[in-house]
C-alpha cells in the first residue's frame, strides 16, 4: 500500500509539473499532513511556543508550490528528499528570524474549504499528536521524524544517528510503542 501511495504522489507530481492545477492541489494536499507532523517534530520548544506547526507546514507548502518547476528528480525518493530539504530550509529561516528578533507579518493564509468542525478535529488531532511526540525522549522523536515524516530508509537513519541498522529498528519500535502509550494516556486523561 505504501508503494502505491508513493507512485500516486509521483504521478501527481509529474502532472503538476505538466501544468495541471488539479494535480498540483492534490499533490500539496497529500503532503500537508506529513509536513504538519514533520514540523511538529522539528520545531524546538521555543519555536513551537510562537509558531503553530500547521502554519509552518503552510509556509513550506507555499514554498513548494512556488518552486515546484525547479524539481528535476526522477523518482519518489528524490522528490521526498527535495521536499524535506525545502522544509528544512524554511525551519532554518524561521529559527534565524527568531534569533535575530525580526518580526514580520505572517503571510496570508489561503482560504480553506474545510468546515469549522473538520478544522477543529484536525487541529485537535494535530495538537494531541504534537503533545505526545513532545513527551518522547529525543532519540525516539528523531527516529520517528526520520523514518515516518521524512520516510528515510533504515540504512540512512542508522548512518545519520550513528547506530547499526538493527539498533535503529529496535529504537523505532520502542519509539512507536512509546508514542502509542502517550496518545492512549492523553486520551484517557481527556475522557475523565
Amino acid at each position: 500500500m505504501q508503494r502505491s501511495v508513493l507512485t500516486a504522489t509521483f504521478t501527481a507530481l509529474q502532472e503538476a509539473q505538466g501544468g495541471s492545477n488539479e494535480a498540483r492541489s492534490l499533490l500539496l494536499e497529500r503532503l500537508r499532513g506529513r509536513l504538519v507532523l514533520w514540523a511538529t517534530a522539528r520545531l524546538s520548544d521555543a519555536l513551537r511556543a510562537r509558531h503553530d506547526p500547521e502554519d509552518v507546514a503552510q509556509e513550506i507548502l507555499l514554498a513548494l508550490h512556488r518552486d515546484l518547476e525547479q524539481f528535476r528528480g526522477e523518482d519518489d525518493r528524490s522528490f521526498k528528499a527535495w521536499v524535506f530539504r525545502v522544509a528544512e530550509n524554511r525551519i532554518r529561516d524561521l529559527a534565524q528570524r527568531e534569533s535575530a528578533q525580526k518580526r514580520q507579518l505572517p503571510e496570508p493564509r489561503e482560504v480553506e474549504q474545510t468546515s469549522p468542525s473538520q478544522a477543529a478535529i484536525r487541529i485537535e488531532s494535530a495538537d494531541r499528536l504534537r503533545r505526545a511526540v513532545g513527551k518522547l525522549p529525543d532519540d525516539h522523536r528523531r527516529v520517528i521524524q526520520l523514518r515516518r515524516f521524512e520516510e528515510r530508509e533504515t540504512v540512512d537513519v542508522a548512518q545519520l544517528m550513528g547506530r547499526t541498522e538493527n539498533a535503529v529498528r529496535v529504537l523505532y519500535f520502542r519509539a512507536v510503542k512509546g508514542l502509542r502509550a502517550a496518545m492512549d494516556e492523553m486520551g484517557e486523561i481527556e475522557n475523565e
